[in-house]
């Protein structure tokens, strides 16, 4: 059906359900949209919108007193692809109908084959760049590392290089029959994505020659930051200090996508430059149902009070990081079902299940297997920065945390024996940093291949009929084997430090279980908190040598005014992205980690120092080594 009315109004009215009396949206339907018709009863139509603005579902009446709104129109090119539900795999609930998501794709012989090509495809390895290099590189046109095409970067490349190009790209990446094309690329002009810290995103839909089931219309791209502004920054510090993070993204997108036991986007097609850095990874759309702005505000915390689930199948979200009072349910269970999924890639992976380990190490950043010397352990000397100078960065945390941030952090962080318990602590991690890298990966039993990353912000999340939590998970940035403690601190250290407290032995308990269910040995889970626990004060050491850049996000002026966490200034987004709010929510986080009686995070790394020290025959350094 194509919308003929409205047009003096900015569109017909649609409801949320077949009764005219039912609620009514708050947007409009435009006029000259497409509509797929679900149902129809008595002049009313229920539509899945396929090309236009509005609600992407509910009720609309076909005329009014005598006048045409939906007039029948031939369905266009693509119109019977990923737009159109299979009804078999489709769950209704009320108004509302979600297509079940399922692996099937995945799971296909086409998938496999796809992967099994790329895997053979040679590719020559990273040759790691310098920040001159991007700086001199990142506006040059390049080809791609894996196909040899040239590619675009940004989203005005991508439109102005066109259906042609796409269609190339994705014949080159075996995602579009040779009889098939694109034929046009329509960029998203209601839904813009500002979220991401490391790379930027858009959506934009596409029409082929010839629809196909599973061939899908609306897209989602990843590009990297423009190296200048505000964001030339974040550029150089994917690009160079975090390299080649992309690389393994979109490798695992490229390689892994039937072997994964996780529903992820379907690839579409991903290249990267190692000449200019530059890169581009294109997979479906997720339809994530919450679209309005998120709560940074806080409004639930004050209203005491969460959303509610939504219809079976249907996507919550987006979520951002250190939000989560905007999860539709206990935070807790969202955590526990990463933690889940991460353990079963990982059991996986130590099954041998997750391909062949050589191609896995090749293509993959590999922490297994490393000998002593490359840590650069200093038996009798401090292996982290000079004392001092870290010494220098952590005071100045000390002075925000008690004095321009005061309001933001717990009271205790400007008690005194607070301060010198962190700075004690911190200067006792900096002195044993090279030694606590090794340590966490020196027993092979806790490295394994799995997300580096699985936030709430890095998963998309669903619930089944009986309302079971389920999520396929995004974004693969410096995918590869790694300390299991390091891996699950990053994907736990965004959650709210009281749910993180009260649910870490459950957290800790499900990473061990599902490890051993899957096919990985049997962990102690003491090993693996104190992993978590060394783990955290290493980032509390970046953190705080993060100050500066605090300050830069949010002007010294501006804490004398900041009475709470959800002032706009620190709670939004600031640039899109959300680098600001989770430093200082992981600042806190941290340090109760190491005040809090129920972690006695101080104590866990004396303790760790005591073994490491009578398991190597060595003494303990001593405060000239760690103080100076």
């Amino acid at each position: 059906w194509k919308v003929v009315g409205g047009a003096d109004k900015g569109g017909i009215v649609v409801r949320c359900g077949k009764d005219l009396k039912s609620e009514q949206e708050a947007e409009r339907l435009s006029t000259g949209a497409i509509v797929r018709q679900d149902e129809f009863s008595a002049g009313r139509l229920r539509y899945t919108l396929f090309e236009g603005s509005g609600p992407r579902a509910g009720w609309v009446s076909i005329a009014l007193t005598g006048k045409e709104l939906c007039v029948k129109v031939e369905a266009p090119p693509g119109a019977c692809d990923d737009g159109a539900l299979d009804m078999d795999q489709a769950v209704e609930v009320g108004d509302v109908v979600a297509e079940r998501i399922t692996m099937d794709y995945q799971k296909s012989a086409a998938c496999q084959q796809r992967c099994e090509k790329e895997l053979a495809r040679q590719v020559p390895a990273w040759k790691m760049v310098t920040i001159p290099q991007v700086m001199e590189n990142h506006a040059k046109v390049a080809p791609g590392m894996f196909y040899g095409l040239e590619f675009p970067w940004t989203e005005q490349r991508l439109i102005d290089m066109g259906p042609a190009w796409l269609t190339k790209a994705f014949r080159a990446a075996g995602t579009l029959d040779d009889d098939n094309e694109v034929v046009s690329i329509i960029p998203e002009q209601k839904v813009k994505v500002t979220t991401g810290n490391n790379g930027g995103k858009f959506l934009f839909e596409v029409r082929y020659m010839r629809g196909a089931q599973g061939l899908h219309t609306k897209l989602f791209a990843k590009i990297p930051h423009p190296c200048e502004g505000v964001t030339q920054s974040d550029r150089l510090s994917t690009s160079v200090n975090k390299q080649p993070m992309e690389l393994y993204e979109l490798n695992a997108n490229r390689l892994l996508e039937a072997t994964l036991p996780v529903k992820i986007p379907k690839y579409y097609f991903g290249d990267i430059s190692n000449e200019t850095s530059n890169w581009i990874l294109i997979t479906e759309r997720i339809p994530f149902a919450d679209r309005e702005p998120l709560d940074f505000a806080g409004r639930l915390v004050q209203q005491g009070r969460r959303r509610g689930p939504l219809a079976p199948y249907v996507v919550e979200g987006p979520y951002d990081k250190c939000l989560d009072w905007t999860l539709r349910g206990p935070p807790s269970e969202y955590y526990l079902a990463l933690v889940r999924c991460g353990a079963r890639m990982a059991g996986l992976h130590r099954a041998g299940k997750m391909g062949d380990p050589a191609a896995l190490a090749q293509h993959f950043e590999d922490w297994s297997n490393k000998p002593i010397e490359v840590f650069g352990c200093k038996p009798a000397e401090c292996s982290g920065a000079r004392p001092k100078e870290q010494k220098m960065k952590i005071d100045l945390a000390l002075k925000f945390m008690s004095e321009d941030g005061k309001a933001i952090f717990p009271s205790f962080c400007s008690d005194s024996a607070f301060k010198s318990k962190l700075e004690r602590t911190l200067l006792t991690f900096n002195a044993y940093s090279a030694e606590s890298l090794y340590w966490r990966h020196s027993n092979q039993d806790y490295i394994a291949l799995t997300h580096n990353n699985m936030n709430v912000d890095n998963a998309f999340f669903w619930r089944d009929e009986d309302g079971n939590l389920d999520l396929g998970v995004l974004d693969w940035g410096s995918m590869g084997q790694r300390s299991l403690g390091f891996k699950l601190w990053w994907w736990l250290y965004c959650c709210e430090f009281d749910v993180l407290t009260g649910s870490i032995d459950a957290l800790l308990d499900c990473f061990v279980s599902t490890y051993a269910e899957f096919g990985g040995p049997t962990l102690d889970k003491n090993v693996l908190r104190t992993q978590f626990v060394l783990t955290a004060l290493e980032q509390m050491l970046g953190l705080c040598a993060a100050v500066p850049q605090i300050y830069k996000m949010c002007k010294k002026p501006e804490w004398k005014t900041i009475t709470d966490r959800y002032d706009d200034r620190i709670g939004k987004n600031i640039d899109g992205k959300s680098t600001l709010r989770l430093y200082l929510q992981v600042m806190a986080t941290i340090s109760g980690i190491i005040h809090d009686l129920r972690w006695k995070g101080d104590e866990v790394l004396s303790q760790w120092v005591e073994t490491l020290c009578s398991a190597h025959g060595m003494p303990k350094k001593g405060d000239n080594v760690i103080f100076q």
